[in-house]
């Protein structure tokens, strides 16, 4: 149940070891740029607000050096708080304009394309994913002749995290600005042994993402980005939203992070860990990602009824709740939540959206926390709805 801090326990672009093993690697290529440990400027709009003086709090607390909290209502209202700095060196206050990566929250828009060529019927879930992959690959990747799109979508595949190891971290140190694309880490992929046999049980992997990725561009003939801007940001109204890319776009909030371990904040904005990945390379605003919580879950703008009930219901258990179509399936007090978290180096994000309630939550921080904190979006919610039931 996850109720009522909301832990989602899904998938991230990069896990909790990421950050151990990653040190190491990148520690000589860090310049620092300390953050202030006072992080929170003043607030430009409303800073008497509730919801303004929470984030200011939380930031504080959690050692963040910036954050933006956005709420969509079924109405169509949205209300907005941001707090802490966009950059330091200079420094320039968070506005809720700023953009961030969204790590994780980008496989739930991976989810969507491969259930939108499924309504056309231009791929079919059953699929082993081997049909849709380089022939020099199709054995060499575990499971790969046996796991279904559908296992992947579900993180069900058994096949193994490209992230696990030091190869990837060590590529990313030689090469910061790289500009990784899917079928480019395959290699990586292959040769591993799988975990379990396909749709037996529940094991985040990036790796199921990627090669999603690789799919999506194979049937489309197009990048990865050409293809989610037609099907998805701009059905969506998506205007601030894309993959990551050089130079970094002006709107985009510096990241932060303890890359060394000394306890402070680094800036580790210009580290490629995966722009162009479809498991965590999006970049995009809280009003972005609130505009694709109501043309997914409110408008049918992106799936139809029955795809949306697929990916919502055909479900793995995964721990503190179920895992659906590229989103975590989950219970609070106030009723059902789906949704995901999403770490990339340097930023962090909680999208939620609560069916029941029509009310969709977007946090996203230019940071890792330093500090033991909850989740953000469960700590919001006796303030939102009330009471528990």
């Amino acid at each position: 149940m996850l109720a009522p801090n909301l832990t989602f326990c899904g998938d991230k672009v990069v896990t909790s070891g990421f950050w151990r093993r990653l040190v190491p690697v990148l520690f000589l290529l860090l310049v620092a740029v300390s953050v202030p440990s006072a992080a929170y400027a003043e607030e430009k709009n409303e800073p008497d607000d509730p919801l303004v003086k929470f984030l200011r709090q939380y930031v504080e607390q959690a050692g963040l050096p910036g954050a933006v909290i956005g709420i969509g209502y079924g109405d169509g209202q949205m209300r907005f708080a941001a707090t802490g700095y966009a950059s330091v060196n200079p420094d320039t206050g968070m506005t809720r304009e700023r953009q961030f990566y969204i790590g994780s929250l980008t496989k739930m828009m991976t989810a969507v394309v491969v259930l939108q060529l499924a309504s056309e019927k231009r791929i079919d879930l059953s699929d082993p994913i081997a049909k849709w992959l380089p022939a020099e690959f199709r054995d060499k990747i575990a499971n790969a002749n046996v796991a279904t799109v559908r296992d992947l979508l579900r993180n069900s595949s058994g096949i193994p995290d490209y992230l696990d190891g030091e190869f990837f971290f060590e590529l990313v140190g030689r090469d910061p600005q790289h500009g990784w694309r899917n079928r480019e880490l395959l290699p990586l992929i292959a040769g591993r042994e799988a975990h379990f046999k396909p749709g037996t049980q529940y094991k985040p992997s990036n790796s199921n993402y990627i090669l999603l990725g690789v799919l999506i561009e194979q049937v489309e003939g197009d990048h990865i980005e050409a293809v989610f801007n037609r099907r998805i940001f701009e059905p969506a109204e998506m205007r601030n939203t894309s993959f990551g890319r050089y130079p970094r776009p002006d709107d985009l909030a510096r990241g932060f992070d303890d890359a060394n371990g000394d306890g402070k904040l680094e800036d580790v904005t210009d580290f490629d860990v995966g722009d162009q990945l479809s498991d965590g390379g999006v970049i995009s605003t809280a009003e972005d990602l609130l505009k694709f919580g109501r043309a997914l879950f409110a408008d049918g703008i992106l799936l139809g009824a029955n795809a949306l009930e697929r990916a919502t219901t055909d479900t793995l258990f995964a721990g503190e709740g179920s895992y659906g179509y590229g989103m975590m399936i989950g219970k609070t007090d106030w009723g059902p939540v789906w949704g995901h978290d999403g770490v990339y180096f340097g930023y962090s994000a909680e999208f939620s959206w609560f069916p029941k309630q029509d009310v969709a939550i977007v946090f996203l921080s230019n940071g890792r926390a330093l500090n033991e904190v909850l989740p953000v979006t469960g700590l919001l919610l006796s303030g939102l709805f009330g009471k528990a039931q």
